[in-house]
């Protein structure tokens, strides 16, 4: 299971506006998102089995528009998550957690898709290889998920939707053996989950 470190300050009217832009009424017992850990968060709301291809064929064109801007974008979660996954190396120096002007530039690209709040909660993870120990892994993925959130917060009037965690070298996707892998180890991935507006109209539109 992952394990996950929200690092967001959660301030309860971010919380509840998230909600509202995610299609939960007022009525619905409110979970903020920045309290749950990432499974829940990219688990958050479920699709109906029934409905899971309509919204996956939804999602696609994300997937599609994504890759076409020259994102490394990927349908997870059956296709109704859409991933896109940066290397660190194209945000930051190595050991750095400040932005690069480069990777600022790169970010900005996803701006539009992120203001779209009445389709898509976007939460972000980043993971690091397993230099070094624990603390660092888990210190410098946190900080460099500020940096990201950060950056993005004046897109948003000062407060950045993102859901953030800072994962450390929990979740590899190579064996962190040699140069290469543990580069590819290095990373941050920001998925975009449909929301409860977004599904509902993949459904009807079925």
């Amino acid at each position: 299971m992952m394990k996950a470190y929200s690092i967001k300050l959660r301030r309860l009217f971010v919380g509840i506006g998230l909600l509202l832009a995610f299609g939960v009424s007022a009525a619905d017992p409110v979970v903020d998102p920045f309290s749950m850990n990432i499974e829940q968060n990219l688990a958050t709301p479920a699709v109906n089995e029934k409905h899971s291809v309509a919204v996956a064929n939804a999602m696609s064109l994300l997937t599609r528009t994504l890759k076409q801007a020259g994102f490394d974008a990927q349908g997870v979660r059956k296709g109704e998550v859409t991933m896109v996954s940066i290397p660190c190396r194209s945000l930051f120096a190595p050991n750095s957690t400040q932005l690069k002007d480069s990777g600022k530039q790169l970010l900005a690209k996803l701006v539009p898709y992120i203001k779209r709040n009445d389709k898509f909660k976007v939460v972000m993870a980043v993971h690091s290889d397993n230099t070094g120990d624990d603390i660092y892994a888990e210190r410098i993925t946190t900080e460099r998920a500020n940096a990201v959130d950060e950056y993005f917060a004046p897109s948003f009037g000062g407060e950045s939707p993102i859901i953030p965690y800072g994962l450390g070298s929990d979740e590899p996707v190579a064996p962190n053996s040699g140069v290469a892998n543990r580069e590819k180890n290095r990373r941050v991935e920001i998925y975009f989950v449909p929301t409860k507006s977004f599904i509902d109209n993949a459904r009807k539109k079925k």
